[in-house]
């Protein structure tokens, strides 16, 4: 796969495993390789369990990864203190899934964003804060209110304006929009679509609802069993899928005109053996060389990489 060296943010050959006493420790991300590009939207995609999140906040060393090295404009992140991390936070901001539990519930919405302002000892951190909750459509009466107070989408508009106030060059969002009512979510996606553009962001957008990760991306990254299995820009992955497991999950979008699917639907994941391709049990075209030998992801395009010993194309 190719290296952009221009990258905002990069991950190689990231690893994050689980450990509890007395147990093996659980894989959650397997060697993995990414580069968001200045002013991209990277989609991140797979069933629940796959990993997309762990590599989200390895991105951001909550908690540090296991192995590997995350770079954020060129400056390792991986391996530092807390107090080495601290000055590079603001400059990559994360929005968590459940807005109303990600916010102190002691605090107003108004003092929830000015508080990293307070860290960091910027000017006017209450006038600052103010404005970026107008700007996320919180007026100044909602913003003297707690949490509890306020609706999920409007919580969530609270915990995206806490995240730019802080000027990042990267945010991430966690499936930013799977908690909000469907009559909320687009609102949500229009928001940060339009602070994207307004604050010059690059953003990682993870969510298993491919037809929102559609809709955002640029490109999406595809992930099975902590493995990326599919790079691809949105429209070329939606058009031409050429992993066998992207094409389940594209099957998988309720579509009213759709009469054909695949014969088995994403469900829970199938635990990998360790041999061979992860997928393989689930996949219609796999063979013996698909069980013995694990694919690695090549470029076959630019800008296109599959990990399939027997791609769709």
């Amino acid at each position: 796969m190719t290296t952009h060296t221009g990258a905002v943010l990069s991950a190689r050959d990231v690893v994050v495993e689980y450990r509890s006493a007395g147990q093996p420790p659980t894989v959650a991300v397997k060697g993995v390789d990414l580069d968001l590009l200045p002013g991209e939207t990277l989609g991140l995609v797979g069933e629940s369990g796959c990993g997309k999140s762990s590599i989200g906040r390895a991105l951001i060393a909550l908690p540090q990864p296991t192995s590997g090295e995350v770079t954020l404009g060129g400056i390792p992140l991986t391996g530092k203190s807390p107090r080495e991390l601290r000055p590079l936070r603001r400059r990559i901001q994360f929005i968590f899934q459940d807005p109303i539990s990600s916010l102190n519930p002691r605090r107003t919405a108004v003092e929830i964003v000015a508080d990293p302002l307070r860290l960091h000892k910027l000017p006017d951190p209450r006038g600052t804060a103010l404005a970026m909750l107008a700007q996320v459509g919180i007026d100044g009466a909602m913003a003297n209110r707690r949490p509890h107070q306020l609706s999920g989408g409007q919580c969530q508009r609270v915990s995206i304006a806490r995240a730019v106030v802080q000027n990042p060059e990267v945010l991430i969002c966690d499936e930013p929009v799977s908690a909000l009512d469907v009559s909320v979510q687009a609102a949500v996606l229009n928001l940060l679509e339009d602070m994207k553009t307004e604050h010059q962001l690059s953003m990682i957008f993870i969510s298993h609802d491919l037809a929102v990760v559609k809709s955002i991306s640029d490109r999406v990254i595809v992930m099975y069993l902590g493995s990326i299995v599919e790079v691809a820009r949105s429209e070329d992955l939606y058009d031409r899928p050429l992993h066998h497991y992207t094409h389940l999950l594209l099957s998988s979008i309720p579509d009213p005109q759709a009469v054909q699917r695949t014969r088995r639907a994403p469900n829970e994941l199938t635990r990998a053996t360790g041999i061979g391709c992860a997928f393989a049990p689930r996949c219609p075209a796999a063979s013996d060389l698909c069980r013995t030998v694990s694919p690695a992801l090549v470029e076959v395009e630019p800008g296109r990489a599959v990990a399939c010993h027997h791609p769709l194309d």
